[in-house]
């Protein structure tokens, strides 16, 4: 895969009231794909870090643990396709699992990272894990999975299991495209997708307003066919072989009172890898990383550090007795 030449963007406003250069770079098809690398003046710096994001996120989720990390090694974000400062797909059905993958391998050959440490939350853990299976052995160092499922994360119908509601959400904007349209940006301008998300561990009041003002925002600015269209992609995409088969850490971070990815889930999917650890936050809620970033980090560097020393043997959290 051939990319081109990463070119400065203008610089946009990011987080609570941060102002940062992004950069832009081309996937295979064309479609324009925005990042940053922030990284310590030491250029003798750890492992670099790779963020990927929740789907319908922006990168707001992880500003303050970014900010963290990037005093110690390079740390990448970036949008994907449709997403934030990033430019939509010609095609809408161009957002599968395998597209993000292709763009994340782009945008680690435009921010100059040979091995990295691949971080995802919610959606972004089927991501990490595919790009895992996907990637050169040599460019995946481990992989941290926050709050996400390794594939089908959302429920399905229980009588006639194809009809969940994914696809009622489809079937509506398959017939009225203009209509659901109109009833998805008012859902999300409206105060109930926060209330519902209190409710269910999707969020806590822990999350700065402005990050899920910010969120809410974004969400509803999404072309909604091409949101479906991720979202049938990542019900129907299944990354649970490559944890099985990981030749590398993983992490896993779980809330327990995040209902959206149950902590049974999270254990199953370090229990499932070869070498995989859990690590649980008390109270913590699906939005982890804006949430508990001080925690995230926590549990993020023996792993880190484990990694930056070549050392090769299982990652072990020790309680003191």
């Amino acid at each position: 895969m051939t990319a081109s030449p990463p070119v400065p963007v203008p610089r946009v406003a990011v987080g609570a009231g941060r102002d940062d250069t992004w950069r832009r770079v081309c996937a295979a098809d064309g479609t324009g794909l925005a990042w940053r690398r922030d990284q310590p003046a030491d250029e003798a710096s750890g492992t670099p870090v790779v963020l990927c994001n929740g789907i319908a996120c922006s990168t707001d989720y992880w500003t303050e643990l970014a900010s963290d990390l990037a005093t110690a090694r390079p740390v990448v974000q970036w949008d994907y396709r449709g997403h934030g400062r990033s430019d939509a797909p010609a095609q809408p059905e161009a957002t599968t699992v395998d597209d993000l993958v292709g763009d994340l391998g782009t945008v680690l050959d435009a921010a100059g990272i040979e091995r990295a440490v691949l971080a995802g939350h919610s959606f972004g853990v089927q991501v990490v894990l595919e790009a895992a299976r996907r990637l050169p052995t040599a460019r995946v160092a481990a992989v941290v999975a926050v709050a996400g499922a390794a594939g089908a994360p959302l429920p399905r119908g229980t009588t006639r299991p194809r009809i969940g509601p994914l696809e009622l959400l489809a079937r509506a904007h398959d017939r009225r495209p203009e209509q659901a349209g109109d009833a998805w940006r008012a859902w999300w301008r409206s105060p109930v997708p926060h209330l519902l998300a209190r409710v269910i561990g999707g969020t806590s009041a822990a999350v700065p307003q402005a990050v899920m003002t910010s969120y809410y925002q974004h969400v509803s600015t999404r072309d909604v066919g091409m949101l479906l269209a991720m979202l049938r992609a990542m019900q129907h995409h299944d990354a649970s072989d490559v944890v099985r088969a990981l030749r590398v850490p993983l992490l896993a971070l779980a809330g327990d009172a995040d209902r959206l990815t149950p902590l049974p889930v999270m254990a199953r999917l370090a229990l499932a890898a070869p070498d995989g650890e859990l690590a649980v936050c008390h109270g913590g809620t699906h939005t982890l990383p804006a949430e508990r970033p001080a925690w995230v980090a926590t549990q993020l560097r023996p792993l880190l550090d484990r990694i930056d020393v070549g050392d090769a043997r299982p990652l072990r959290i020790v309680t003191p007795a």
